[in-house]
């Protein structure tokens, strides 16, 4: 409805139940809707989002007040139900703000929040990554979303049959996000080096890991392109370091105990750089959900800890590190010319089998950038499309 009061964001909210009823207390009001569902909204929470233009800026749409500039005891007066929908509150300082009823529901409290929980995945189960028709998916923002989706959910994903040009990959990415630069660069090239310095810039066998853990905070996102591939071996080496912690909750609870709690120190060894980064294997948030991993056999340092916690790490790594190499885990692919791969690393470990460089070619472009940029171009992706179909 065009006559509906605009939103403290950019969102797009649909009108899907209507508010039949309302009740308030001084600092609660209560909102019955059309389906008999009730929601309720502290006075602060309305004030503070109050759509007027002293309170959230109508351009930019952030708020333009801080929570002293409301008086401390403020109240609600009144609350009614308008004409076109809106549920219009009078607070006890004056103010009077009409609140979009599709909005007052999508930020309802309705019990514990639904979070979308990744997919979890073994090799044996998951052989080849999701993957999407690469022209297609740069034509047609539904695919391009749908291979969003998958990297979110899967943790990697794949575009096929894309051409051979110069500057795609960063084009690619760009439309998710900024680049994140790193100590290889803006964008770097696996090739073999005389001189490297990671072992990704030699034709050996790389075990699973993550990039960058000598970072703060690694890179979340890595995008490897394949320009050309007629070498033999080589092939990707993938895990869901997701999949693997959880079975280790499950089945060894000791070792689990330790790559939560127990930090490793990592670092890059470079010659012109020293970089270090430390954390547990494994990270999670207040609920213990598992949010990243931290996990390279070849860039640890020395573990500083007493010795018993040594012996519970190293044990804990040890157990870790079998699972990642377990062929029930793995998931492994040839990188084949038009590829583009796509990966969460910091959570799905990567690898590479040995390859023979002698007598063919091997071209693989890469870039990192962030899982924030991810999470924003899904939504905000997801809300042009909504956008479009109303029009």
């Amino acid at each position: 409805m065009s006559d509906l009061p605009w939103t403290p964001d950019f969102d797009t909210w649909p009108v899907e139940h209507n508010a039949t009823a309302l009740a308030h207390t001084t600092d609660t009001l209560s909102v019955t809707w059309s389906d008999g569902a009730s929601s309720q909204y502290h006075a602060l929470l309305l004030r503070e989002n109050s759509p007027d233009a002293g309170t959230i800026h109508p351009k930019a749409r952030e708020m333009c007040t801080a929570p002293t500039d409301i008086a401390e005891g403020l109240a609600i007066e009144s609350a009614q139900v308008q004409p076109n929908g809106a549920v219009q509150v009078m607070f006890t300082d004056g103010h009077t703000n009409a609140f979009h009823p599709g909005w007052l529901r999508g930020i309802a409290w309705f019990g514990e929040e639904e979070v979308p929980e990744p997919i979890l995945w073994r090799g044996e189960d998951q052989p080849e990554p999701p993957s999407f028709d690469g022209p297609e998916a740069l034509k047609n923002p539904q695919v391009f979303l749908l291979w969003l989706e998958a990297l979110r959910d899967f943790g990697v994903a794949r575009l096929r049959g894309l051409p051979q040009q110069d500057g795609l990959l960063e084009d690619i990415v760009t439309r998710i996000g900024p680049v994140r630069e790193s100590n290889f660069g803006r964008q770097y090239t696996l090739e073999i080096k005389d001189d490297p310095d990671s072992q990704a810039f030699t034709s050996d066998m790389l075990l699973q890991h993550i990039d960058l853990p000598t970072r703060e905070t690694p890179h979340g996102l890595q995008f490897l392109y394949t320009r050309d591939n007629t070498t033999t071996g080589g092939e990707g080496l993938y895990v869901d370091a997701y999949r693997v912690a959880e079975d280790m909750r499950t089945e060894e609870p000791e070792h689990f105990h330790s790559l939560v709690s127990d930090v490793w120190e990592y670092s890059n060894r470079a010659r012109g750089s020293d970089y270090r980064g430390s954390g547990p294997v494994v990270e999670t948030d207040a609920k213990g959900r598992i949010t990243g991993v931290r996990y390279n056999t070849f860039l640890r340092a020395p573990l500083k800890a007493p010795v018993h916690v040594q012996a519970r790490a190293y044990k804990a790594y040890r157990a870790f590190c079998a699972r990642a190499q377990n062929p029930r885990y793995l998931m492994s692919f040839r990188y084949e010319p038009g590829d583009l791969l796509a990966f969460d690393n910091r959570r799905a470990l990567h690898g590479r089998a040995g390859y023979e460089a002698k007598g063919g070619t091997r071209f693989i472009e890469g870039i990192y950038s962030d899982r924030d940029d991810l999470h924003s171009r899904i939504r905000s992706l997801k809300r042009q499309l909504r956008q479009e179909a109303k029009t």
